[in-house]
């Protein structure tokens, strides 16, 4: 089966984010929205194969939480789709 999975890993809310608030900073300085808050994060696009969607979420669940994110600081989830093909240059 193929799959396209989205991650998603964010800072958890207890850890400050100064990148994040320097971006926060900076887009009220270039625009007129009353932003509170502002967080970074990072998606990581994933196509793959594997047999069954239960063994591809077991492989994402374990490299989300050991190499994709620092679970100490960091909280990850995903959205894991079947696709017919990969898009053109995927092999």
């Amino acid at each position: 089966m193929k799959f396209k999975a989205l991650v998603f890993v964010r800072l958890r809310s207890q850890v400050d984010d100064s990148a994040g608030n320097a971006v926060r900073d900076a887009s009220r300085r270039l625009s007129e929205l009353n932003i509170r808050k502002l967080r970074l994060g990072k998606v990581i696009d994933i196509w793959l194969e594997a047999d069954t969607e239960e063994s591809a979420r077991k492989e994402l669940d374990t490299l989300s939480d050991r190499l994709y994110a620092n679970p100490v600081i960091e909280d990850w989830d995903y959205d894991l789709k079947v696709i017919e093909n990969f898009p053109k240059g995927i092999e």
